[in-house]
């Protein structure tokens, strides 16, 4: 990413004040939200109309964003490269074209990812562009729901279309035909397409009467001032941050079917000046499996923590953000994947680890500035439990559905609160879970159930927020196919935790066949305990298909969030208060917070503080060593004290920089450094970590790191063994 990108703009471009600038700039937002609201009205997916699992975008004349939709921001994060490769290889390029492009290596996320783009010409060139993607349920490809799970390269991946579907205004039924022909759902995927080409009617109808108003040339100034001053304040704010390096990572645990290899996602975030720099050197080789990433998509992944927590409402989502970026991500791996290596999953697969790593070293850049530590967040959702379901109903009439239930997952805590429970991703702001009377019309199923799930929250001293489990079962006919698709979490839990906070829950799929759960209802004794229902219970790795019989439930449940600081520093009034509403059990509060409850459900100061200080003598003890950072200290401005968070600081002692704990003074870096490492079991986390194994993962421990001296937990990290 060059900076300064700006387009080649008329030299009689016309300067707008400011008041004229904020009118067109918002009469543009709202052309494009009624782009969105288009597609609502036409389409039938459930993942659209419920999910709102599309974006929309308006774009100028040489495919820099101008005006994002409140959707998927990695939808519009790469709807840019696609315009750009539409330019490169369309030839010419007429007035009323519309174009169809579902091919990750033009700039879609994954093939589901359908583009659909249209010029808007004045004066016999083009002004602008406005686009939408939209996720369509089948688009072909070796396994239904085209989460191709079972793909070893492209070829078995759906097919890759760049079509020209409208020419000069009239409709293409044979280039129709041809896209909607290859799915397995149809009408479903002609009525989306619809939805996204009368979208695009839409939006240009509304700025064509806007450019009648105000005039072309003014409309052009304002999509690239908009972009100009996203910028401006961006590097204002990369400015105030401190420099320095920090690191993020993120594990998937399984690739596709029969294949479970641990595979890295691995970032180091380097602030300059004005800059952010992303670099990924260090992350593992592309796989031969549908989970890679593309690089346009690694961008557009690294870009969403900014997006959603340097941004913060005050600066537009736009081209001003990527302009600040510099993204390194080395071919051939499974972050920038070179053709033909299979991507059908990378929007929730390496994509999707790309913002979870650049997420944590975010997070851990914002807890070393004061001016931000409000705004530490080390995890949200980190992983996406996609389970489509396929099969016929009652009348043989095949259906399908992709449930969106994971977005129920739960965020992380922030340096001042505990997280959002049920926080949906933070790639959308608009992605909600589907209604459950709403999927069983549409879909031959029954839900059991779906609730909160306690001690999904990491501990700290705030807690991270808690995820919900879903359970459902074919319902009136004899199966339905099962493709599980989920990021990672079986083994760890990528939901990172930060300054002493233990990871969140990681993410699982489970069958229970042969249940007697249609029994326990006709009897009124159905219990939200999966492990109540009979049957055998099976945990799925993190890629798998299964076909569900009539008495088989599906069990599921995404990530919670990690926690923020030293669970032992959590008040004890809000542990009681966690465990009288059910978000904590009685076992947590007492092994992770130290808190002792009375029959009334109490918190005993006293007993509390017995209980608190023996688990910090427990830290303690053991050999004590220097720790070493991550990183160099960062460099900032002020003097003293540079902290990190709420518990260490970089402090000056004899010229040398060391880390110490705030709470005793003890040195935890450098030759008088007094910091004691051990690990345990991913399951001393809770219990929905590494569940599939018992809380015992073959692949991975937790590494506590404490002050020597006072026992303060001030590192918690899912290591590989």
């Amino acid at each position: 990413m060059s900076e300064g990108n700006e387009s080649a703009r008329p030299l009689d471009e016309p300067i707008v004040d400011p008041i004229t600038f904020e009118v067109i700039k918002h009469r543009l937002w709202q052309i494009n939200d009624e782009q969105g609201l288009a597609i609502k009205t036409i389409s039938s997916s459930p993942i659209v109309v419920e999910g709102n699992d599309f974006n929309v975008g308006l774009f100028t004349a040489d495919g820099q964003l101008s005006t994002a939709g409140a959707g998927s921001l990695v939808h519009v994060g790469t709807m840019g490269k696609t315009l750009k490769s539409i330019l490169e290889l369309a030839g010419e390029i007429e007035d009323g074209d519309v174009f169809l492009t579902n091919d990750p290596f033009l700039g879609a996320l994954h093939q589901s990812d359908v583009v659909i783009a249209s010029p808007l010409f004045l004066d016999g060139r083009i002004l602008l562009w406005a686009a939408n993607v939209l996720h369509h349920p089948d688009v072909g490809g070796i396994d239904e729901g085209s989460f191709c799970i079972s793909a070893r390269n492209l070829y078995q991946d759906p097919p890759r279309y760049f079509l020209k579907i409208v020419s000069r205004g009239r409709l293409q039924p044979e280039v129709e035909h041809t896209f909607v022909t290859n799915s397995r759902l149809p009408d479903m995927v002609a009525l989306d397409l619809r939805a996204q080409i009368g979208a695009i009617h839409v939006a240009k109808r509304r700025l064509e009467g806007l450019i009648a108003e105000r005039g072309g040339a003014v409309v052009r100034s304002v999509m690239h001032r908009s972009i100009d001053v996203a910028e401006q304040q961006l590097r204002a704010k990369i400015a105030s941050l401190p420099e320095g390096s920090w690191s993020g990572q993120a594990f998937m645990d399984g690739v596709r079917i029969g294949d479970d290899r641990i595979v890295r996602v691995m970032v180091t975030l380097t602030h300059t000046g004005e800059r952010l720099k992303f670099d990924f050197t260090g992350s593992d080789p592309q796989v031969d499996a549908a989970v890679n990433c593309t690089y346009h998509a690694c961008v557009a992944g690294a870009a969403v923590p900014l997006y959603s927590f340097l941004c913060q409402g005050d600066v537009d989502w736009n081209e001003g953000l990527i302009r600040c970026l510099d993204v390194v991500a080395p071919e051939g791996t499974v972050v920038n994947a070179t053709f033909p290596a299979p991507v059908s999953i990378c929007t929730i697969g390496f994509r999707w680890l790309v913002t979870v790593a650049a997420a944590q070293a975010v997070a851990k850049m914002f807890d070393a500035s004061p001016n931000y530590r409000d705004r530490v967040c080390p995890s949200w959702i980190v992983s996406s439990n996609c389970n489509n379901l396929f099969g016929l109903d009652r009348s043989g009439r095949r259906v399908g559905i992709l449930l969106s239930d994971h977005r129920g997952g739960g965020a992380g805590a922030r340096s001042f609160a505990d997280g959002i429970s049920h926080a949906g991703p933070i790639t959308s702001f608009s992605a909600n879970m589907g209604n459950i009377e709403g999927t069983e019309w549409k879909l031959p199923l029954l839900y059991l159930f779906r609730h909160q799930l306690p001690d999904s929250g990491g501990a700290g001293r705030f807690r991270g927020g808690l995820t919900s489990i879903a359970a459902a079962m074919p319902y009136g006919v004899p199966e339905l196919i099962l493709k599980a698709t989920n990021t990672a979490g079986t083994d760890e839990t990528n939901a990172h935790g930060i300054s002493g906070g233990y990871p969140g829950a990681g993410s699982q799929t489970i069958v229970v066949h042969d249940s007697d759960a249609l029994d326990l209802i006709r009897r009124h004794r159905l219990d939200t305990d999966f492990h109540a229902l009979g049957g055998t219970v099976e945990y799925l790795p993190s890629k798998a298909g299964r076909t569900l019989g009539a008495s088989d439930v599906l069990v599921f449940y995404a990530p919670g969030g990690g926690g923020y600081g030293d669970p032992l520093e959590r008040d004890c009034r809000a542990v009681a208060r966690d465990v009288a509403n059910g978000w904590v059990s009685q076992e947590a509060a007492q092994a992770l917070y130290g808190v002792h409850l009375t029959d009334t459900g109490i918190a005993d100061d006293d007993a509390t503080a017995v209980l608190r200080q023996d688990l910090y003598n427990e830290r303690r003890s053991g050999e004590a060593r220097p720790f070493t950072p991550e990183a160099a200290r960062p460099r900032l401005a002020e003097r003293g004290p540079q902290r990190i968070g709420d518990q260490i600081a970089w402090m000056c002692e004899g010229g040398d920089s060391v880390l110490s704990c705030m709470k005793c003074g003890n040195a935890l870096s450098g030759p008088a450094g007094r910091v004691v490492t051990k690990r345990a079991n991913m399951g001393k986390a809770g219990p929905w970590a590494a569940i599939r194994w018992g809380g015992e993962s073959p692949n991975f421990v937790l590494q506590e790191s404490s002050c020597g001296s006072c026992g303060m937990l001030f590192d918690v990290q899912e290591v590989r063994t």
